[in-house]
């Protein structure tokens, strides 16, 4: 898993985190896979699960804050199709949120279903997808998304 760059602020996270919370509960429902995916993103990026709670429990209507950098955003997008796949169930509400939000960040739809398709594959070579170094300097280097 890709840690955030330093100068990344306790606001971007706090707002990715209170925004994958709520893409998560789309469905009306939180699943246990769901929850440890925002307990993983918060330890390895120095916040504790006991902080991921009561961010989530407070922050429902933090305002949406894009990462400066194309490299963040294009973390931020995998980590938002991440969560929409960490049940291996496709909700077609996720899926819109994950495109809305890729397009929030001024990419293309095609990101999103390269990075799923990336997703997809890894988890039936029943590996953890992980976004690798290579695989972020080929979407950054990419004019297509």
């Amino acid at each position: 898993m890709i840690i955030f760059h330093k100068d990344l602020s306790f606001e971007n996270i706090k707002s990715h985190l209170v925004h994958l919370h709520q893409l998560a509960k789309i469905d009306n429902q939180i699943v246990r896979e769901e929850k440890r995916y925002l307990y993983e993103l918060g330890r390895k990026n120095g916040i504790s699960e006991k902080l991921v709670d009561k961010i989530i429990r407070e922050s429902e209507d933090h305002p949406f804050l894009l990462p400066v950098s194309k490299k963040e955003r294009i973390i931020f997008v995998y980590e938002y199709i991440k969560m929409m796949l960490v049940d291996n169930k496709l909700d077609e509400r996720e899926a819109k949120m994950c495109m809305l939000i890729a397009e929030k960040m001024g990419f293309k739809k095609a990101l999103v279903g390269s990075i799923t398709n990336s997703i997809v594959s890894a988890k039936d070579d029943d590996a953890d997808p992980v976004l690798t170094d290579e695989e972020l300097e080929i979407y950054i280097s990419n004019p297509e998304i």
